[in-house]
């Protein structure tokens, strides 16, 4: 297997654009790392995607490092998908999440890659460099059958590897998919507003490793196995470049959605709720863990709740929207609420979604569009001056829940006023 080399100078340019800033952006993430260890796991991320893009670099400015890189590629590209669901995990849960011995056989099939690699080390370096750095297999006619077959079996289960790569990170796209949707549904019942916290740059993200590891994969077989790609083919230094940018800026960006959950001082980073005591603080932590559970689960575990309590509270959350206008405050969340109509935030959200069939977000958003329309229909204010006055905090979000609730742009419905 030869080196994969770009000749060409913007290839050149654009590796050393992509390594710059995996660089600089590694260094941020270890720095946050010390608090948060789902930084640990996207510089770890990084690093993989730097060792398989790096040898037009080493080619130029480290030769005798070329054979190295090459040699963990293999458990690089395995390393990347694993590394980068763990990440995701540490942004979705609902506990400060922490590397442990349940994410072990995640990297099974990375392990197994060094496992090659270690193999290929004991090679004879002559045998070594010619099979990597030169890609001649000329040089397996003058050693032992024992060691042909070896290097046979390594370059078969290598092959066989790099091909599996688009089934393993499939697996993980898949994962990472799903484990979105849920904590989407979840942030739902805590917050009237969540644009920040939902992620949803990961979902171009996911695209772009897909296509990146494919074109990927694609240019290594079609390189060794069918012939060179000429110098000016750059389709995959820019896809990459663009890749890497793009999870370094919004991977910086990028908090824990339930960050409220899960600092170790019991300090509640919802901003309704930094005003209570601790030890409220700490008796609200476990009603909202129920409340993330019954999403999970689909229903609310051993309540309590009977139709006349959920009746009374139902009356209780209307009077706290059209009489209090809770919904005007564009950071209001479940506790919050919980905390202005004295009811416990397991039994608002289990009423909001089994009695008025509405989970937190709606419901309150239901109100703030009720109140948009009155003043699209009234007053002469932009469309953005309205989601700002009842409670939105984006324009996109505003113009998403207004569609939902009404079947009709803000700018639709005040043309038929």
């Amino acid at each position: 297997m030869g080196l994969v080399l770009a000749d060409h100078p913007w290839a050149y340019f654009l590796t050393c654009c992509s390594l710059a800033v995996i660089a600089f952006s590694v260094h941020l993430l270890l720095l946050r790392a010390r608090q948060q260890q789902l930084y640990l796991a996207l510089a770890g991320c990084l690093v993989a995607v730097a060792l398989l893009i790096c040898q037009p670099v080493l080619a130029v400015l480290a030769p005798d490092l070329r054979v190295a890189a090459l040699l963990l590629a293999l458990p690089a590209m395995y390393l990347i998908p694993p590394l980068f669901w763990c990440y995701v995990k540490g942004i979705t849960s609902s506990v400060r999440w922490q590397f442990s011995r349940a994410e072990a056989p995640h990297f099974a099939l990375a392990a197994l890659g060094f496992g090659i690699v270690l193999l290929t080390l004991c090679l004879p370096a002559d045998v070594r460099y010619a099979l990597i750095a030169e890609g001649r297999d000329d040089v397996l006619q003058d050693v032992s059958a024992s060691l042909r077959y070896l290097v046979y079996g390594l370059a078969i289960t290598s092959f066989l590897l790099v091909i599996s790569w688009v089934l393993h990170a499939g697996f993980y796209m898949h994962a990472v998919f799903r484990r979105l949707h849920l904590y989407r549904a979840q942030l739902r019942e805590l917050f009237a507003s969540n644009d920040a916290e939902e992620a949803r740059w990961i979902n171009g993200v996911l695209l772009a490793v897909g296509a990146a590891g494919s074109l990927f994969a694609g240019v290594l077989l079609y390189d060794n196995l069918i012939a060179s790609l000429p110098a000016g083919f750059l389709a995959k230094d820019v896809l990459v470049f663009l890749l890497i940018w793009s999870v370094a800026l919004w991977g910086l960006r990028q908090k824990p959605g339930f960050a409220a959950l899960t600092q170790p001082d019991g300090a509640l980073l919802f901003t309704a709720q930094q005003h209570l005591p601790r030890a409220e603080q700490q008796e609200l932590q476990p009603e909202l863990q129920e409340v993330l559970q019954a999403v999970t689960d689909g229903k609310y575990q051993r309540s309590a709740l009977g139709a006349e309590q959920a009746a009374s509270i139902a009356n209780k959350l209307q009077q706290a929207m059209e009489q209090d206008q809770l919904y005007l405050d564009a950071a209001l969340s479940l506790p919050k609420l919980a905390r202005h109509i004295g009811c416990s935030a397991n039994y608002i959200s289990q009423t909001l979604n089994e009695t008025l069939g509405l989970n937190f977000f709606d419901y309150v958003n239901r109100y703030r569009v009720q109140a948009a329309a009155a003043q699209l229909r009234n007053t002469d204010l932009s469309v953005l001056d309205i989601a700002m006055n009842v409670g939105f905090n984006a324009k996109s979000s505003f113009y998403t829940a207004f569609k939902k609730e009404l079947q009709q742009t803000p700018s639709q419905y005040r043309a038929g006023r």
